[in-house]
């Protein structure tokens, strides 16, 4: 079979060179340009095709060149938020250390394991409960700011109110002024001031802090601040908008007060 395609081969070759020798000078060159007008299409088409195979493989090349600095692009990312979540966390173990040595607050610092929040009511669960001496209504902070009250004790964990649930009520004061009202929950991370006489000093930006009352909170915790003052329908009260000092949403460690506090110089 090979035999037979190579004189198959051969012999068409062995005709164009007898064409050649034969065929006089004068009409070679005519012969010649046929020729070519002949061969022009599957000459091109071979050339293309030559390279097309060469580009087919700088592609490729490039490719896996692509594909090895797209993994390390991916790598190097990875290393980059590891870096930044151990500052964070750093940033964070150093506040705790802080508030301890300033001696006037005693916590335990707990980790959040769950949370439960949806548009209006707020919650988490923390990594504490009975065994490790939380309790019901123990003041729960997140760096200088409130963050809500303990109101289920497990053995190993305990559900935390946040302030900006519904559910929620501190009897808080103005910290310029020390004028007191109500605070409830209005979710989404925020909180509303209500029963502040209409004649009242309120400014934007004013420091909402608890104000003792009711036994839950110690007096003197730092709350929030004032985002929008309006008079409430009926016009008998102001009602502010109040914006948590602590954001309430991303909390992953808190600080479960104990009840021999004396927070009145925070």
């Amino acid at each position: 079979m090979f035999r037979q395609n190579k004189r198959l081969f051969i012999f068409p070759l062995i005709i164009i060179l007898l064409t050649v020798l034969v065929v006089p000078p004068a009409r070679l060159v005519h012969f010649k340009s046929n020729f070519l007008m002949v061969m022009r299409a599957p000459l091109s088409f071979g050339y293309r095709f030559y390279l097309s195979l060469l580009h087919a493989g700088k592609i490729f090349t490039f490719y896996s060149e692509y594909d090895a600095m797209k993994n390390e692009l991916a790598r190097l990312r990875r290393d980059a938020n590891d870096f930044k979540e151990e500052k964070l966390e750093n940033r964070r173990l150093r506040d705790l250390l802080e508030l301890k040595q300033r001696g006037d607050i005693d916590f335990s610092v707990a980790q959040v394991i769950g949370k439960e929040p949806t548009n209006w009511l707020n919650s988490i669960i923390i990594d504490k409960g009975k065994k490790d001496g939380m309790f019901i209504n123990q003041p729960v902070m997140h760096g200088f700011g409130l963050v809500g009250k303990v109101i289920e004790v497990a053995p190993s964990t305990a559900k935390v109110l946040l302030i900006s649930d519904v559910n929620s009520r501190v009897v808080v004061a103005l910290q310029r002024t020390r004028l007191e009202g109500m605070l409830e929950g209005i979710g989404q991370g925020l909180c509303r001031l209500k029963y502040i006489p209409l004649d009242a000093d309120v400014e934007l930006g004013d420091i909402i802090v608890s104000a003792g009352g009711g036994g839950v909170y110690p007096k003197g915790l730092a709350i929030g601040q004032v985002e929008s003052v309006r008079v409430e329908r009926g016009g008998m009260y102001k009602v502010c908008v109040i914006k948590p000092v602590s954001p309430l949403t991303g909390l992953e460690e808190v600080l479960c007060l104990k009840s021999n506090l004396k927070p009145d110089d925070l």
